[in-house]
């Protein structure tokens, strides 16, 4: 669980806790920078934190207030990798040589390559973030899916096969998944 903090002098920041099945919340971190999973939080509150961050750094106030916020719906973030899933995820290398991302279903890709790209050995193989939304978890994660098989993708190894079994998986679509899934 996420808290959104505000003040005129700080950034938003991301207060990050665990909650225990009893209902006992415990203290993780504090994270005075906008997180990489902001997009799943843009997506069920309507926000743009980016816009936000720009104008507390600004002097502004924030453009919203704690009553304004709520949630709509439920939004998963997955991470293409240049990586081989079947070498455990060892990262992969080579020039990407066609990237067609599809228009339906719609859903928001944060990449920075494009065809003709180079994954070098010498920087992080992330292809993108992919987040979709819908108004339940299932609806997400099948949407994700489905944007994933349809993205059309050549020249290096991904992981986006396995991204695609685990969103289809009947264990994480009923939620009974935990940290060693």
């Amino acid at each position: 669980m996420k808290h959104a903090c505000r003040s005129r002098r700080e950034a938003l920041l991301g207060v990050e806790f665990l909650l225990d099945e009893d209902g006992s919340f415990y203290f993780l971190e504090v994270n005075t920078r906008l997180q990489v999973e902001h997009p799943v939080t843009e997506a069920v509150t309507g926000l743009d934190l980016v816009r936000e961050q720009l104008r507390v750094a600004e002097g502004l106030a924030l453009g919203f207030g704690q009553t304004d916020l709520g949630r709509k719906g439920h939004a998963i973030e997955v991470r293409l990798y240049a990586e081989d899933p079947t070498r455990d995820f060892l990262p992969a290398t080579g020039r990407i040589l066609t990237w067609d991302i599809s228009d339906e279903p719609r859903v928001r890709f944060d990449s920075g390559v494009e065809a003709g790209s180079d994954v070098s050995p010498y920087f992080d193989p992330m292809l993108a973030k992919v987040t979709s939304h819908a108004p339940t978890r299932t609806e997400a994660a099948l949407r994700l899916a489905k944007a994933l098989e349809r993205l059309r993708l050549h020249g290096t190894t991904t992981n986006r096969d396995f991204l695609i079994a685990v969103l289809r998986s009947e264990a994480f679509l009923a939620g009974d998944t935990s940290t060693d899934f």
